[in-house]
């Protein structure tokens, strides 16, 4: 139509309609494409252009035809068009027709007023037209504004929407134009004259009115209202574009509708009075400007604020405030005092205690929405209003005879009243308005104001403190934890009441010990711990972890003066105490000494950009160096805090550019001691210690930012400061090196970690001639060590510093050389890297690690050197050392490879470490490998060569057994895959890696799958043209050398070395391969989708062989893709997929038949069971079948809780429906890794890499005949899963299931709304019914002991009723009906007490079931020993009415002996009829339901008898009894 109609030159005209309104079947859109089709035909007759000119003149002509404007039809086409024609036709075109257009429109609308659609339509088309007005002849479209004024306050929603729309964008085309604005602002303020005084009136007229006048004035009233919120809706956006004078007269009009106290209208006129106040900036007088300039001058601001806040009725308290009010009015004080505190200060200031009083009690308020938009607005007014300039003003007191406290101060007690136990419920909004004027009070320098605020929430944080150390009390002081329930849960009640505020208050209270400053928290807070010792007070000694975690940037000098002599006071009545022995004594000498630890474990703190450091220092450093000689304990916080100071002062001066002589060579916050995720990795460590060292350390970015534990520099901390405190520092630290290294030294391996760190922190500060002697030192004992190693006679003078046997003492000095080396040049490493040598070949386990994490260490602080001896370094990582590392250094070894491979990457082609004698003998080999390949030796395909041999040891490493260097080898390969990829990403990953892999495939026997068809080759000849780059096809592709794989990405060159080993001739190093690829694809699956399905030929084929090993790990790789590949690129897979699998199906060695059944499983949870089930072989489909069984009967078990449970042909289709969502889940869930999870023999089972999801087995517990899921332990076990520890607090999501939880299930969020209740889910058994899970302690397995009968039954034979975890009845449909219901189960206890059979739970007498229904006879063993009982009592697993007995259910034993009727005996239940339910009754042949019913009618008429004769007698005995009162009563008795 676009082409037919308008074409290109319309200026999209055609195109618009056609989009709008082309393919609707509405008559009205056909009509304005056949009104389109008509003008166009009209102006290609005319011989004029098709454009939106000419589409305008057409239209108007139209209209003004008076057949146009008399069909409604015609006219609301013609409008609709004019509509999209009017915004494309020019300006200039528009402002010389304006008047005639403008007085059409008027006649259209006016003549079409009643018809809504045609009145919208011209009225979208006045107000452009209007917007379009010269503003020089502005009186020429007063009649046109005056006409869309009329439709503002019109009743049809949608025709005043669009008049509003169009009265806004008037005034916005007027904003440049004042001597238009102001006419035009004149004629919207006579409407507002009109309209809003129209309530007041109204009211009035009406109080005035007669009773035959009421209903007429309450009309009028309704009327008046109506149009006064309809107008208020249009000021919303209309009032911010009016000019300054009728912008004022309009507010004046609406503050009078306040006096009216009508909620909805206070809503309306305080949401428009705040668009008013928060549009743009301040503007005072007359004038344009833009669109966004305020209306209101300081003056009017202010007054308008002030008599928002003096309006009572807009605060009164009451349950019926509007919420809508509150917030609108929170955001009208927000936005206005932002405008205000620019202009007049000393105003805002005046007027923002007043608001933030009005405000706090919205924090109470009962609706979430109010309590949030009070607080955000109270933060805004505290952040954005209190400016330095409002500050001052509001800290100058009142002046006056009744002069009260200054503005700030009643700022500051009206926040502190929402701390008060008024608004306790509130404290969780309050808290956050608290810490932001703390954090701007510290900013302003006004900590002293801050006060009142601490006292409140010390209080608060103590309360919790106090909750909590009650609670504790009361659980260790109630023995019985039975008789005690009651009052311990009040307790834990009340603990837990006040400790739910406790974080959000010690964070608060944290921001005020980092803004305002230990010393004004200890003033207003003190730790009253001298007093609390002599039974004066009680003590916050709460503060202290606070001030640990948040003091920053403050004064030494105070820990100095005030902190270390509390800590020595306690130190000398801890030993004075310790002294005079005693049980007492003893414990309150051990309270002294851990206040006094925890006072010095706060110096860290005050040492982080210490204001006064060089002054302090230099004063308590003789202090520090007497604690440290004379309290061992002591000296980790010392370390700790010369560390922090050292690294802050080195951190900044790195940043500002200083050299070495400055910052030393190394950086120990990024690859020092401290850089690792703990603290016992730090030092040295024993021979043949392998868990006292940290991981993989961060990457140098993360550990910077976190080196100096105490954040970013503050501002007022620059280069100056760091520099004095360089200088104060470097004063003692020649002296801090000597003692430092000896308690370094005498320490144990695991004690080591602080002082390494202090070392490596001050080395790296002070000058090299003070760290070179040290240095020196170290370095000699260790070659004297090293010597007398090797000596057969061991010397006189031997070393017995830093361990108790010469290996421990090498590793003490080499890590001593490392530390110390942080502050020297290349040539000190050299020397070390010597040493270094031998260590990395040694037989012992323990200098061998050390030797590799010297290595690591260097090679990861000090890249230049690394690049100028990468050579040397490589011939120490594959030379001898490579088949001599011990199982305990190989972590540390892979630690080396990772800077190894980042500098192979960026070293020059001319590199040293490229040259072909990097690795002697087997370099020759590597060539030989090239001349086969066809290629000369170059520094990329060496380069290469180099990196593949460190990924394969990496490789390998995946399956050494220990955990901590499987987990290492793991990171590092996912690491070292993400910085080549970073490196270089490369073009067309996944199209490029099909070629490769296909290779691979083919060299690992693909051949063998029937991999590779003609299609294939096709599309690899595709690719290869796509592709480009030299044409050397495929055998590009199987060059080992760099050419063939240059520009392709390094993610893919990184995947190639790992496949690499697919083609290893053992089968551990294949299977090792595997797990590597395993691990890739579960990090990158996204980026290399068609990678991995390519690969998934080549590795199932690993299946055929016989290695077990290398079927291990081929099953868990596929488990990884079953979980990570998408949906549509694993579906296509499914059939190569399970055609290797199937092939271990029914072999149970390694669990392989559970492995592949958790795969299957998966495989049809993601793809579908019709998916699963296209593919399946024939001989296989039961396995599917069962397996879809059990999920069936699973979501019966699920839905069964909730809706009473469904058909399993329903919960199939369900999974079906859900099949998308729940792929998406989770394809797309960022889960973690976990190997055991994936490639475990214990636990094949579990459903999450991360290993969340529990075992799945086949067989149960109960033995080689049991099903899953059939068994009674098997469901304890499920149940025992879905609970998942419930009771240990909080909310939990249901475990061990293989779904996600679908949190827009209705089900599923009664589940977890029931489980943040605490309320158990229905069917859930108690605590004693639970099974117990113990774990042997030889083998290390889960063992379930499950109660005595609960055996399995034999094939074939039906499954037996029983009752469920709560004891119901699974075959009473009462007791379904009756599940949930409160003290059920308490009632059924109760009647278990007496004889009743249906109504009492069975008890177990001797394994015999009394009162209960049997419905499988005696079980013992599993076996069953009994028959089927019809409905008799059950005693030894026989049925009594099978042996002729009478039934439980009979009346005799409801008998009277030596009488007629019923009597309730010893079972003291009422007698009743028992009617057994008879097959029969289902039958639809009348005849058989009658034989059925006739034993009803017989026990009907029995009881109908019955309760004649039972009235007859009742009646005999009350006449007898009356005549016998009646001859016994005396005559004188009347």
């Amino acid at each position: 139509m676009v082409s037919e109609y308008g074409g290109d030159a319309d200026g999209g005209v055609a195109a618009e309609v056609a989009m709008r309104f082309g393919r609707s079947g509405q008559p009205d859109s056909q009509q304005v494409v056949a009104v389109l089709k008509a003008i166009t035909d009209v102006i290609r007759a005319e011989g004029l252009p098709v454009s939106p000119t000419s589409y305008f003149a057409a239209i108007m002509s139209a209209l003004e035809k008076p057949d146009t404007q008399a069909s409604q039809q015609v006219a609301l086409a013609m409008l609709t068009l004019l509509s999209v024609v009017l915004p494309r036709v020019p300006a200039h075109v528009l402002r010389s027709k304006f008047a005639g257009a403008a007085e059409l429109l008027g006649g259209v609308l006016a003549a079409h007023r009643g018809e809504a659609a045609a009145a919208k339509a011209a009225l979208g088309c006045l107000a452009a037209v209007l917007a379009a007005a010269d503003p020089g002849s502005w009186l020429a479209a007063v009649p046109g504004l005056n006409t869309l004024l009329a439709f503002v306050t019109d009743g049809r929603p949608k025709v005043r929407k669009r008049a509003v729309l169009g009265l806004v964008e008037v005034l916005a085309g007027l904003q440049r134009s004042p001597g238009a604005l102001g006419p035009a602002s004149e004629l919207v303020l006579k409407v507002c004259q009109r309209v809003l005084p129209g309530p007041a009136a109204a009211a009035h007229a009406a109080a005035a009115a007669s009773n035959k006048q009421r209903a007429a004035a309450e009309a009028a009233i309704t009327a008046a209202v109506a149009d006064a919120l309809h107008l208020l809706g249009a000021l919303k956006q209309a009032l911010p574009l009016l000019a300054p004078a009728a912008a004022k007269s309009v507010t004046e009009l609406m503050l009078k509708l306040y006096g009216l106290k009508q909620p909805l209208l206070d809503r309306h006129v305080t949401e428009a009075l705040a668009a008013l106040a928060g549009a743009g900036g301040l503007g005072g007088g007359g004038g344009g400007g833009g669109a966004g300039v305020s209306r209101l001058g300081a003056a009017d601001l202010a007054d308008l604020i002030t008599v928002v806040l003096e309006t009572e009725s807009l605060w009164a308290a009451g349950p019926s405030r509007d919420p809508g009010l509150l917030t609108a009015l929170g955001r009208l004080l927000e936005a206005g005092f932002g405008r205000l505190a620019e202009a007049d200060p000393a105003a805002a200031a005046a007027r923002l205690p007043r608001a933030v009083h009005a405000l706090v009690p919205g924090l109470a308020a009962e609706q979430d929405g109010v309590r949030f938009g009070t607080s955000q607005a109270l933060r805004s007014l505290i952040l954005d209003c209190l400016t330095p300039d409002v500050a001052a003003a509001a800290r100058r007191p009142r002046g006056g005879a009744a002069a009260g406290p200054s503005p700030l101060a009643s700022l500051v007690a009206a926040v502190a009243g929402g701390l008060s136990s008024r608004y306790q419920d509130a404290w969780g909004m309050a808290l956050p308005v608290v810490g932001a004027l703390i954090e701007r009070l510290g900013a302003l320098g006004a900590a002293d104001a801050a006060a009142p605020l601490l006292v409140p929430l010390g209080a608060i944080v103590s309360g919790a403190v106090d909750a909590a150390d009650d609670a504790d009390a009361a659980a260790a002081a109630a023995g019985d934890a039975t008789a005690a329930a009651g009052g311990a849960a009040a307790t834990a009640a009340a603990a837990a009441a006040a400790a739910a505020h406790s974080g959000a208050a010690e964070a608060t209270l944290g921001v005020a010990l980092k803004c305002l400053g230990p010393e004004v928290v200890l003033k207003v807070l003190p730790l009253q711990i001298t007093e609390a010792l002599a039974g004066g007070g009680e003590p916050r000694t709460w503060l202290l972890p606070l001030m640990r975690r948040h003091v920053r940037h403050t004064r030494l000098g105070y820990w100095f003066k005030e902190l270390m002599p509390l800590a020595q006071q306690l130190g000398a009545r801890a030993a004075a105490l310790s002294a005079a022995g005693g049980a007492s004594a003893g414990g309150l000498a051990l309270k002294c000494r851990t206040l006094e630890l925890q006072i010095w474990h706060c110096l860290p703190a005050f040492m982080s950009w210490a204001v006064d450091l060089p002054a302090a220092y230099a004063g308590g450093v003789n202090s520090l160096a007497a604690a440290f000689a004379n309290r061992p304990d002591l000296q980790p916080p010392i370390c700790a805090a010369l560390a922090r100071a050292c690294m802050q002062v080195r951190h900044v001066l790195a940043a500002a550019g200083r050299g070495s002589e400055f910052i030393g060579h190394a950086d120990p916050a990024a690859h020092g001691p401290a850089a690792g995720a703990g603290a016992g990795g730090a030092g040295g460590g024993a021979a043949g210690d392998d868990d006292d060292d940290d991981d993989l350390p961060a990457t140098p970015e993360d550990a910077a930012a976190a080196a100096a534990h105490g954040g970013a520099p503050p501002e007022s901390y620059g280069e100056a400061e760091a520099e004095a405190a360089l200088a104060a520092l470097r004063a003692f630290n020649a002296k801090w090196l000597s003692v430092l290294c000896a308690a370094y030294l005498a320490a144990g391996p695991e004690a080591r970690a602080p002082f390494a760190a202090a070392i490596a922190a001050a080395a790296a500060v002070t000058p090299e001639a003070a760290v070179a002697g040290y240095f020196r030192a170290a370095l000699q004992k260790l070659t004297k060590l090293i010597v007398d190693e090797a000596a057969e006679v061991p010397p006189p003078d031997a070393v017995t510093e830093g361990g108790g046997d010469p290996a421990a003492r090498r590793s003490a000095f080499l890590e001593l050389a490392l530390w110390l080396s942080y502050g020297l040049g290349d040539n000190a490493v050299d020397a070390l890297f010597k040493a270094v040598k031998s260590a990395l070949v040694h037989s012992e386990p323990g200098v061998q690690k050390r030797g590799f994490k010297v290595l690591a260490v260097l090679c990861e602080a000090r890249g230049p050197w690394l690049a100028k001896n990468l050579k040397e370094v490589l011939k120490q990582l594959l030379g001898p050392s490579a088949v001599s590392t011990l199982s305990a250094a190989r972590r540390h070894r892979l630690r080396l490879i990772r800077p190894v491979v980042v500098a192979l990457q960026r070293c020059a082609d001319d590199s040293e470490a490229l040259s072909s004698d990097v690795l002697g003998v087997e370099d020759q080999a590597m060539e030989g490998g090239e001349e086969e390949a066809g290629g000369a030796a170059s520094a990329g395909g060496r380069r290469r060569q180099l990196v593949a041999s460190l990924v394969a040891d990496i490789v390998l490493c995946t399956k050494e057994a220990n955990m901590k260097t499987r987990a290492a080898a793991y990171d590092l390969l996912v690491g070292l895959a993400h910085l080549m990829d970073q490196a270089d990403p490369g073009p067309g990953l996944a199209r490029l890696g099909q070629r490769r892999l296909r290779a691979a495939g083919g060299a690992g026997g693909a051949g063998k799958m029937g991999g590779s068809s003609e299609d294939e080759d096709g599309d690899d000849e595709q690719d290869e043209e796509q592709a480009g780059g030299g044409g050397g096809g495929s055998d590009d592709m199987e060059e080992g050398g760099g050419a063939g794989t240059s520009g392709k990405g390094g993610l893919y060159e990184f995947f190639s070395m790992v496949m690499a080993g697919l083609v290893a001739t053992t089968p551990h190093m294949v299977s090792a391969t595997v797990m590597a690829l395993a691990r890739l694809t579960f990090e990158f699956a996204s980026a290399m989708q068609n990678v991995v399905a390519a690969l998934l030929p080549p590795v199932l084929s690993l299946l055929r062989g016989k290695a077990r090993e290398i079927v291990k790990a081929v099953l868990g790789f596929v488990k990884v893709c079953a979980m990570r590949l998408p949906v549509e690129l694993l579906t296509p897979q499914l059939g190569p997929i399970l055609e290797g699998m199937l092939i271990w199906a029914e072999d149970s060695k390694n669990k392989f038949k559970l492995k592949v059944r958790v795969i299957v499983e998966r495989l049809a949870r993601r793809c579908g069971f019709d998916a699963v089930a296209a593919v399946m072989p024939p001989g296989d489909a039961k396995l599917l079948s069962h397996i879809r069984k059990e999920a069936a009967k699973k979501q019966r078990r699920k839905a069964g809780g909730s809706e009473g449970g469904s058909e399993a042909g329903d919960e199939d289709g369900r999974s079906r429906r859900s099949a998308g969502r729940s792929t998406i889940a989770r394809t797309a869930r960022a889960s973690q890794w976990g190997e055991t999870a994936v490639f475990s023999s214990e636990d094949g089972g579990s459903e999450g890499a991360g290993g969340r999801g529990g075992a799945r087995s086949v067989r149960s517990a109960g033995g080689p005949k049991s099903v899953a899921g059939r068994s009674a332990g098997g469901g304890a076990q499920q149940q025992q899963g879905r609970r998942g520890g419930a009771g240990a607090g909080g909310v939990r999501l249901a475990a061990g299931g293989g779904d996600p939880l679908d949190l827009l299930d209705a089900a599923a969020s009664r589940q977890l709304v029931r489980s943040a209740a605490g309320v158990r889910p229905a069917g859930a058994g108690g605590g004693g019914a639970e099974p117990t899970f113990t774990r042997d302690p030889a083998t290390g397995k889960m063992v379930i002991a499950e109660e005595a009968g609960d055996g399995e039954g034999g094939a074939g034979r039906k499954r037996r009723r029983g009752k469920d975890a709560s004891g119901y009845d699974s075959d009473d449909s009462d007791f379904d009906d009756l599940k949930g219901v409160a003290d059920l189960k308490y009632a059924m206890k109760k009647a278990g007490e007496s004889k009743s059979v249906r109504f009492a739970e069975a008890r177990s007498q001797g394994g015999r079931s009394v009162g209960g229904h049997s419905a499988g006879g005696r079980s013992e063993g599993g076996r069953s020993a009994g028959g089927r009982s019809a409905g008799g009592r059950s005693e030894g697993g026989r049925s009594t009415a099978s042996r002729g007995g009478k039934s439980a259910h009979s009346g005799d034993r409801f008998k009277a002996k030596g009488a007629t009727g019923d009597v309730k005996g010893k079972s003291k239940v009422d007698p009743y009829a028992y009617w057994t339910l008879d097959r029969r009754m289902l039958n639809r042949r009348r005849g058989k339901q009658a034989a059925a019913s006739a034993k009803l009618e017989s026990i009907v008429g029995g009881a109908q008898a019955g309760a004649l004769k039972g009235a007859k007698a009742k009646r005999s005995r009350d006449g007898q009894g009356t005549a016998k009162r009646q001859r016994t009563t005396p005559a004188s008795v009347e």
